[in-house]
């Protein structure tokens, strides 16, 4: 049923409200924020133009590029772990199990607390002395946090990477003779072993030692070794974000077709061929929706940083929404902060622009 051409403005009338309520409170603001870049004001005095002055001291200015860095890192880390861990936990959560909701619940508790409850729980977790972490490290025989990194790295290098090598290995065995069942697992488990002590041989003559701070010498300063403390504040924001993704990738689940993975199965395909193939590509419509907002949700990070570190030690876990911040309220400085949040604005913009465009032309 078409409307008449003569009532063409009745959706208008209801869209009203709504829309000048947004040119208001956001479109408006917006513009404003533009013209006071161009600015030097304090806020209670009468604003001076100056032109591109403000933007010509910011990018001169080494804590905007620290805070710009620590947004990528932030970006990175808010995409690459939230994104991989959510799906896993959905689909552990997407297989019925005894006390699943109950699961659920207790894993989706994180993400209704706000992200100043959030810094307060982590800051304990943090306590350098008395923290869950400190605890619970010191129990399994490291002193310090250069210790624990030293023993990272020597794990990574010289357990893992073998590992990864004997993986390679057998796959490109298996190509030439097919290995099945028993012979399969004997190749795995032989080839890691052989691995793993010729690395534990090479490292008699090849020891790297990871070089870290002096405050990693001293204990676990998670928030005050300038090395680590950013890394901290992204794990304790990931803690928050990954149920909210697991959410997405359970909705997500819900609309992929039982009878597309039956298919599958009767096709001969291995778990990992479901996966990929048949339930990754179901899913894209809800990762474009994760990946988007974990996009948005690392660049306008500032609470925990905030409540935490409020940017420091020495402005090295600043980004750029803590820096337009003390800029704008705790320097009065209105129009530096002001040419702080256009960059951040185009930056965001950008992402979810360029992202969004590849997204839907692949869909298309």
């Amino acid at each position: 049923m078409f409307m008449s051409k003569k009532r063409w403005w009745v959706p208008w009338v209801f869209l009203s409200v709504p829309l000048a309520m947004y040119a208001i409170w956001v479109i408006w603001p917006i513009i404003q924020t533009f013209a006071f870049s161009f600015t030097e004001w304090d806020g209670m005095t009468s604003s001076t133009f100056i032109g591109f002055e403000n933007y010509k001291n910011l990018f001169n200015d080494p804590i905007f590029w620290t805070a710009l860095k620590n947004n990528f890192r932030w970006l990175i880390l808010f995409v690459a772990i939230p994104i991989p861990v959510g799906l896993l936990v959905a689909m552990l959560f997407d297989v019925k199990l005894p006390g699943g909701k109950i699961f659920k619940t207790i894993m989706y508790l994180s993400m209704t607390l706000s992200f100043v409850v959030i810094a307060q729980i982590w800051s304990w977790i943090y306590d350098p002395k008395n923290g869950a972490l400190a605890v619970t490290l010191k129990a399994f025989g490291f002193a310090n946090l250069d210790e624990l990194i030293q023993g990272a790295f020597d794990f990574l290098i010289f357990v893992i990477i073998p590992v990864i090598i004997a993986v390679i290995v057998v796959k490109i065995i298996d190509k030439s003779v097919r290995l099945t069942g028993k012979k399969a697992l004997f190749a795995y488990i032989s080839l890691m072993a052989l691995f793993i002590i010729l690395a534990h041989v090479l490292k008699i003559f090849w020891d790297p030692q990871v070089e870290t701070s002096r405050f990693a010498k001293n204990g676990f300063p998670w928030l005050s070794d300038p090395n680590m403390v950013t890394y901290s504040l992204i794990m304790s924001a990931i803690w928050r974000q990954i149920p909210y993704v697991m959410v997405l990738y359970l909705a997500g689940l819900k609309g992929v077709p039982p009878a597309l993975v039956e298919a599958s199965i009767v096709d001969g395909a291995n778990w990992w061929q479901r996966f990929y193939n048949v339930i990754l590509p179901m899913l894209k419509p809800a990762t474009i929706v994760a990946i988007t907002i974990s996009v948005i949700d690392s660049l306008r990070a500032f609470d925990i940083v905030y409540a935490m570190t409020r940017g420091g030690p020495f402005n090295t876990s600043s980004v750029l929404a803590n820096f337009m911040y003390i800029e704008t309220f705790n320097n009065y400085r209105m129009g530096y902060g002001s040419s702080i949040a256009v960059i951040q604005f185009f930056i965001t913009f950008g992402f979810i622009i360029v992202y969004l465009g590849n997204a839907l032309k692949k869909e298309g």
